[in-house]
């Protein structure tokens, strides 16, 4: 079914304010396959978005979220695979550095901040699909947003040298289960959310300094050129995705 690029995007937009908001990801569906179909009529008779919802998106997503009830259920499903997902992302690089010890404060603060930084996100979502923004305001809100979790993990690490509390250390065995368990969790997710992003990313993270360990370079090269490869790896996958984004967009257009 073609529908015109502002259709389009108020549909995605849409979806994006629903699941941020917490509501049934099947029912959500249904809404945007109904909603295309009248989008899809209204345009051949020359009418546009705000025709058929007769109020402002921001109005009328607001109004619609309050409408369906909240999924407690699919929450649960969401939130313990993504914290999973962000330990393994940790724990994998603390391994692989054979820096794996963790203090009581760790084992509070990491869940904390996991759990803090995914109610950042969905309020960010909710807040940029329901509002037009530009594409600078948007980027900068999303990059402070990833700045937080930074700037806290950086406080744990402050609290931990003022405040002595039990310390868990993991010897060579450990790293090794360690390394292990988060492939496995990595490919888990992979398999369950039907995309390479959990595989690619971590390979693209650790596996330049794996590398660079491996060489006789000295701390300061090796540092420069892991602080150089991450990000330019980071950046082409990530143009790779909006390329093959773009052109599904193209295809989708009348």
């Amino acid at each position: 079914m073609n529908i015109s690029k502002e259709s389009r995007d108020f549909l995605e937009n849409l979806r994006v304010y629903l699941f941020s908001s917490g509501k049934n990801e099947k029912e959500t569906e249904d809404i945007i396959e109904e909603l295309e179909d009248h989008l899809y009529e209204a345009e051949k008779n020359g009418k546009s978005v705000a025709d058929i919802i007769g109020k402002t998106p921001k109005e009328y997503m607001g109004q619609l979220a309050n409408e369906m009830s909240f999924d407690f259920k699919g929450l649960l499903k969401y939130i313990p695979i993504i914290i999973l997902g962000a330990i393994a992302y940790i724990v994998m690089g603390d391994a692989i550095r054979g820096e794996m010890e963790y203090s009581l404060l760790d084992l509070i603060g990491y869940p904390f901040i996991f759990i803090f930084a995914l109610f950042l996100t969905t309020v960010l979502f909710k807040y940029v699909a329901s509002n037009k923004i530009s594409k600078i305001r948007e980027w900068l809100l999303f990059g402070i947003i990833g700045m937080t979790p930074m700037l806290l993990f950086i406080a744990l690490i402050y609290l931990n040298r003022f405040y002595d509390t039990p310390i868990i250390q993991f010897g060579t065995a450990g790293n090794m289960i360690a390394i292990a368990m988060s492939i496995l969790v990595f490919i888990g997710i992979a398999l369950w959310s039907k995309t390479w992003v959990t595989i690619i990313l971590p390979i693209t993270l650790f596996l330049p300094e794996i590398l660079l360990d491996m060489t006789n370079l000295q701390e300061s090269t090796k540092l420069i050129l892991n602080g150089t490869i991450i990000p330019l790896c980071v950046g082409i996958y990530l143009l790779i995705v909006f390329k093959i984004e773009k052109n599904k967009d193209k295809v989708k257009l009348p």
